[in-house]
């Protein structure tokens, strides 16, 4: 416990002097997220807001790891892909940060010939891709970046293919979890529940991210969670890769809480959603994911529900999507909204170790 607690400390003190110093760059370049317009009308006052915080605390971790907790068994694979899920994000923020200066259409225009179909597969695939990408511009966010919704699906799903092929085929690992009951084997099933799940918190810790404080602080209480059950279950090198992914965050939250100074971004919600995902697997405790991520999981999952609803029968099931917002427009202020989540992702947290040691 000493070693994860130095970890902690030492995380805590890299990320709280790099901070200051991140943020006030970001403000120099002007590097500030766009505000969507039909949202509350209160979160116009963050135009501007710097981006990309995440960076500062997905750095802190991924050095102190790789330099003091290597381990080929536990966190050199957690890494390695929360890594691939940080850099994806990073090109995100960019494509956002930028698209006024034309990068996405510079890439477009010298790229997008080499990335052409032939013309008889196109006709083969027609109408197949064009269901594709209607489905995902249903479901998705609003494209307005450089990267629409079906091509960071697509980028998505390479990713979570990687972490499908690599638990079944390398680690040899076709069981889920389930409490009282214990590893029920689904064989080639397996590779499909990791895939989906993978890309289902993916995307629903970046939904989340839309309130200041909300998805740093659900991620803080869930990797507590984490940190608790490796170090029952005897994963020392998973319960230190956690104890530092919380001292890192404690300085983002500091600069992240109402009204924040920076946000998370792609590259932080993408990383934090790939390793709150791959610790569940990890401790195999698939099931007790669920629990934990029970704030995540709901708030992310009614932004695509909300959007097929509308799609298929014309009628919102909420005010705004994701959920967050619907408490904002029936009145609550945004430290409210973030608060109320925080204690039930608190609650979450306590629940699913419970439910982990069943």
């Amino acid at each position: 416990m000493e070693i994860q607690l130095v970890h902690l400390f030492f995380a805590a003190i890299i990320s709280v002097f790099l901070y200051p110093v991140w943020i006030k760059f970001v403000y120099r370049y002007q590097m500030g997220e766009a505000i969507r317009t039909d949202g509350p009308q209160s979160h116009l006052v963050k135009k501007g807001t710097p981006t990309m915080g995440g960076l500062v605390f997905v750095l802190t971790v991924g050095v102190v790891t790789f330099l003091l907790n290597r381990s080929r068994t536990q966190t050199l694979f957690p890494l390695f892909v929360a890594s691939l899920a940080g850099f994806f994000g990073l090109i995100e923020d960019l494509s956002k940060v930028y698209k006024r200066s034309g990068l996405p259409g510079f890439f477009a225009y010298h790229f997008g010939s080499a990335l052409a179909t032939p013309p008889i597969i196109v006709k083969a695939f027609q109408v197949p891709w064009r269901v594709f990408t209607e489905f995902w511009r249903v479901v998705g966010s609003n494209a307005d970046a450089g990267i629409k919704t079906h091509q960071k699906f697509l980028i998505q799903a390479c990713i979570a293919g990687f972490v499908s092929y690599w638990t079944y085929f390398k680690l040899g690992w076709d069981y889920i979890w389930f409490p009282l009951i214990g590893d029920v084997h689904i064989g080639w099933g397996y590779p499909l529940v990791i895939f989906f799940l993978f890309t289902a918190v993916l995307n629903f810790v970046a939904f989340t991210d839309g309130l200041d404080g909300l998805a740093g602080g659900l991620a803080f209480f869930a990797l507590c969670a984490y940190w608790v059950l490796s170090s029952y279950f005897g994963y020392k090198s998973l319960a230190t890769f956690s104890a530092t992914f919380v001292g890192a965050l404690i300085p983002f939250l500091y600069f992240n809480v109402f009204p924040a100074r920076v946000f998370m971004g792609n590259v932080g919600s993408h990383v934090l959603g790939s390793v709150l995902v791959l610790l569940g697997i990890l401790l195999h405790r698939e099931f007790a994911l669920f629990v934990i991520l029970a704030v995540f999981l709901i708030d992310g999952a009614s932004s695509p529900l909300q959007q097929l609803s509308v799609k298929l029968t014309k009628k919102r099931i909420l005010l705004m999507a994701p959920l967050h917002h619907h408490f904002e427009l029936l009145g609550w202020p945004e430290t409210k909204v973030t608060l109320r989540f925080w204690l039930f992702g608190i609650f979450a947290a306590f629940l699913g170790i419970f439910v982990a040691l069943l």
